[in-house]
């Protein structure tokens, strides 16, 4: 199962000017500079099969800061902007912005009119990173460092919006984690910038516009988790690394005067470290109900029902889990249904403590992804972070499976 971490540059001189840089090259700007001490400290004890940096300076002195020997790949270089180069957001607007709304519509169409579509972004990207895989097998681990646009050609394949971007765009220094499960890679995490703290410049900007933001929390870990077993609707409590996981994130991230919870007992006990006035338990906030299947291993149900797993898992029909369960829209329906009635927090996030398969599914919810089950993404990590804004235009996915503070845990 290789694991490819696609981490943006740090804040250039261009990005601070607020000028579009496609493949022009230049330094990194005095904060920029300054980010790297965060970004190396935290990789500093990880290891590496290999770290690949796109040949552009502001990527390749990132690059540098984690490896002493970084090969240099010009596929995972910027995506070419054409004439659009070296200009502002404003100038590009006021000057074409039919254009510029024509190709974020029509991914074939090129940037700038001389550079790259999206279209041609993502399959080069795409290219790139299969034939990394591969030279990594089925247990490396790589980290390339690479640049805003072409990770927005990535997180199309994942989180791809009805008529408009439902995804914040990766901020400077972030981590966006594809690993691979069932032969094909899946988004782990998105826009993980916890070395910077725990709430990224996004986040405090729409708060700071009094912007409604969600932040959904998968509970900490069970013995069910590491016995590889469908918890659904079973009332699993949190183990002994579960409770070290939950008070953890409650060091990291900090309290809430009000937490909203799944009633089960794992996320309620997650809950439980990060509300300063009581838990809310919200019935609809529970897991997939797995029916038969509840308990069982994978190996166990497919010795049961392999006709049914085979048509869910296969052939993507979207049916009840365990015969008497619950669909995935079932369970995309009434859990979206839940979060949406929320009263949201004044200043502050509102927190949910909910389940993985739960939050993968709202997640996926806000996409137009067409998969039966949210299969191209990888479900959260234990007590892991998801934050989402409310906008006018509709919900913005800030970031996905952020976990920062497990690094720290032995």
């Amino acid at each position: 199962m290789p694991e490819i971490l696609l981490i943006r540059h740090a804040e250039s001189e261009t990005n601070r000017a607020g000028v579009w840089s496609g493949r022009a090259d230049g330094p990194l700007s005095q904060a920029g500079e300054a980010s790297l001490q965060h970004l190396a400290r935290r990789f500093s004890s990880q290891k590496f099969d290999l770290v690949l940096s796109s040949p552009l300076e502001r990527a390749s002195r990132t690059a540098a800061t984690l490896s002493s020997e970084v090969e240099i790949s010009e596929d995972f270089i910027e995506i070419d902007i054409g004439r659009w180069e070296g200009k502002t957001r404003e100038q590009v607007l006021a000057e074409d912005d039919h254009l510029i709304r024509h190709a974020r519509v029509d991914r074939q169409v090129a940037w700038g009119e001389t550079g790259e579509s999206l279209q041609e972004a993502e399959t080069r990207a795409f290219s790139a990173i299969e034939k990394l895989a591969t030279r990594l097998g089925e247990h490396g681990r790589a980290v390339v460092v690479t640049h805003g646009g072409l990770i927005n050609a990535v997180l199309h394949r994942y989180l791809a919006g009805p008529g408009r971007r439902v995804h914040a765009f990766a901020g400077n220094t972030s981590v966006t984690r594809l690993v691979w499960s069932h032969d094909r890679p899946r988004l782990a995490s998105f826009n993980d910038q916890g070395h910077l703290g725990p709430r990224s410049q996004i986040v405090t900007e729409h708060l700071a516009a009094h912007r409604p933001v969600l932040v959904l929390i998968r509970h900490g870990q069970t013995q069910a988790n590491i016995e590889g077993r469908w918890q659904g609707q079973d009332d699993w409590d949190l183990d002994e690394r579960g409770h070290s996981q939950a008070a953890a994130l409650r060091d990291w991230y900090g309290t809430a005067d009000l937490v909203y919870s799944s009633p089960l007992g794992r996320a309620q006990s997650t809950a439980g470290y990060l509300a300063n006035n009581g838990v809310v338990t919200i019935d609809d906030l529970k897991e997939l109900r797995m029916g038969k299947w509840e308990g069982l291993t994978s190996a166990e149900i497919m010795e049961h029902s392999p006709a049914l797993m085979e048509s869910i898992f296969k052939d993507g029909v979207d049916l009840r889990r365990g015969e008497d369960g619950e669909s995935w829209g079932e369970l995309a329906h009434r859990f979206r249904n839940a979060i949406h009635a929320l009263e949201p927090a004044q200043g502050a996030p509102t927190v949910v403590v909910a389940h993985g398969g739960a939050i993968r599914s709202y997640v996926s919810s806000l996409t137009s992804t067409t998969d039966s089950h949210a299969e191209s993404l990888y479900t959260p990590k234990n007590t892991s972070v998801t934050h989402i804004a409310f906008n006018d235009d509709g919900p913005l996915i800030l970031d996905y499976g952020v976990a920062t503070h497990l690094e720290s845990l032995s």
